[in-house]
């Protein structure tokens, strides 16, 4: 039979749920704390038996008109007198309070039956652990390894000498190539490859062609680092690409040879970052960045979405634009170029007035 890591729960109360998070409860005189939530849902769109969630000024507006029987709030936020027809539990931080919950109420995770699927193909000079959970049609080759209590779901693919930790999850269709090693707890999503070549190339010697640049490094993944479907690392030059510990990469990310991300960074889809570049601890890069080759981004750093990264970025920086910089300055710039329109209309219609005689 199928494992799951977690079974969903029946209904909870607001008083439960309050508990769970150690929430102080705000509720208008005979409220039912002993009321059971059946759902958890947006503002916007809970229901009566909804319990809600309000981390900013923005949500506690919408909250006016929500029919939700509860909402958990981040201490701080003023909520008008309609807003509080419910029960208020309060939190330090709403944000982290909704894993909380989140955890309590998600889906099971079904993983691969303990053991090895008949269809896998494991080559006899690979290590596979006996808890380790390897799904149909999974290939594993010589030297690999597997590590305890790692499950393999459906299609993935293991080149020689790849070496997988304790307790990953990778899921259908992932390929890791040779030499590649994963660390521990780490979870790829579906269609993630590491160890492809890295892009580079150079005109070949007779002028006609393009030569391949052999790449012969490898992808090291740290510890408790989660990569999104469809994202690829290349594989080094020479040495490793890495990717810190506790690292999370979005969805249809590109990272590129010899990148060396830190610890605990945060990579937002269709972001891209060219080969060599260093990326610091605790950086936040937003949704469709564009991260040069060779270049230093320090530690702590904000990206704006879509900016487009040319230069060296300091530590604790928060850049955006295109060629990115300073976010105020970028901003600024912005709003000029947004009164170019005005401004070009006038210039035209003080150019083409009469000239007096």
């Amino acid at each position: 039979m199928a494992d799951a890591r977690n079974a969903r729960p029946e209904g909870r109360t607001v008083a439960e749920m309050a508990a769970l998070v150690g929430a102080t409860v705000e509720a208008p005189a005979g409220f039912d704390a002993t009321a059971t939530i059946d759902s958890l849902e947006s503002v916007d769109r809970a229901g009566p038996r909804s319990l809600t969630f309000v981390g900013s000024g923005k949500y506690a507006k919408l909250l006016d008109a929500s029919p939700a029987l509860a909402a958990v709030v981040s201490v701080g936020i003023e909520l008008s007198e309609a807003a509080r027809n419910r029960a208020i539990l309060r939190v330090k931080s709403a944000d982290l309070a909704m894993i909380t919950i989140l955890e309590l109420f998600a889906d099971p995770e079904i993983l691969p039956e303990v053991g090895i699927d008949p269809t896998a193909r494991i080559h006899p000079d690979a290590s596979v652990a006996a808890d380790a959970r390897i799904g149909a049609f999974v290939s594993i080759g010589a030297g690999a390894s597997i590590g305890a209590r790692t499950a393999l779901f459906e299609g993935v693919r293991i080149y020689t000498n790849a070496k997988i930790g304790q307790d990953c999850v990778i899921h259908a269709n992932v390929v890791v190539r040779e030499r590649c090693t994963v660390g521990n707890r780490v979870i790829l999503a579906s269609g993630v490859t590491l160890g492809t070549d890295g892009f580079g190339y150079r005109p070949s010697a007779d002028g006609r062609g393009i030569a391949k640049i052999p790449h012969i490094g490898t992808v090291q993944i740290d510890d408790d680092v989660e990569i999104g479907a469809n994202t690829c690392v290349d594989r080094g030059k020479f040495g490793a690409t890495r990717i810190g510990a506790g690292t999370k990469i979005d969805n249809l990310c590109q990272i590129g040879h010899n990148v060396e991300i830190g610890r605990c960074v945060v990579v937002s889809g269709l972001s891209g970052v060219a080969g060599t570049t260093k990326i610091g601890d605790g950086t936040r890069i937003g949704g469709g960045c564009g991260i040069s080759d060779h270049l230093t981004i320090g530690r702590g750093v904000s990206l704006a979405a879509r900016a487009g990264v040319m230069s060296d970025v300091p530590d604790g920086a928060t850049w955006g634009g295109f060629p990115a910089q300073d976010i105020q300055t970028a901003l600024r710039e912005m709003a000029l170029i947004r009164k170019l329109p005005e401004w070009h209309r006038q210039l035209k219609h003080f150019l083409e007035a009469p000239k007096a005689p």
